[in-house]
């Protein structure tokens, strides 16, 4: 049985996960041979794999590549709250 999350702290955890991401790749433009950040960077992408399937599963597409992915046979992009209304 999947864990049921509240939304407004699964989209924040997201978030933190991008954020950190995002500052990482910086990092590693100037350290592309950088063994702990690309292992850390990997870890990340794990976590916020999960953290989207999550909101996904229970909150819809988070992105339009969400509807893709999911494999449903309707466009449910726009059903609902856009992600950044009512967590």
């Amino acid at each position: 049985m999947p864990v049921v999350m509240c939304k407004h702290p699964l989209m924040m955890r997201i978030m933190e996960i991008s954020f950190t991401m995002d500052d990482l790749r910086l990092y590693l433009d100037t350290h592309p041979n950088c063994n702990e950040a690309l292992t850390y960077f990997d870890e990340l992408q794990e976590q916020r794999r999960a953290a989207v399937d999550a909101y996904e599963a229970q909150f819809g597409p988070l992105t339009m590549y969400g509807n893709v992915e999911s494999g449903c046979d309707n466009w449910r992009w726009s059903d609902g709250p856009w992600p950044w209304q009512n967590y």
